[in-house]
């Protein structure tokens, strides 16, 4: 898989600190409004960073978006913040990748 040179990327410490390329996701955020573009990279969801989002998810749904998009977005991060369109589309791109599994359930 060829890599395209003008794409994003962040530093291999990144990398292990988030566990690895896998953990990665690149996210392509649009602002219809200002006819907008923006590549950013974010991390998947761990435990602690749902934990934290699921906290406020009722009481205060500003805060709980807020928590989701601190925790994962890796690049771009003030731009992201500044735009209200950018900042809902990447608050969507990151739930997206909030792993999700199927538990089969059976009777005892």
């Amino acid at each position: 898989m060829a890599t395209n040179k003008n794409q994003k990327t962040v530093s291999q410490e990144t990398i292990d600190k988030v566990g690895g390329k896998q953990n990665l996701r690149r996210l392509v955020l649009r602002d219809e409004f200002q006819d907008l573009e923006l590549e950013v990279i974010s991390r998947i969801p761990d435990r602690t960073t749902m934990g934290e989002y699921l906290k406020y998810a009722n009481v205060n749904p500003k805060k709980a978006q807020e928590v989701l998009v601190n925790g994962c977005l890796l690049t771009d991060r003030d731009e992201v913040l500044s735009s209200d369109a950018l900042f809902n589309s990447c608050v969507a791109g990151i739930a997206e990748t909030i792993p999700m599994a199927a538990a089969k359930v059976e009777k005892y």
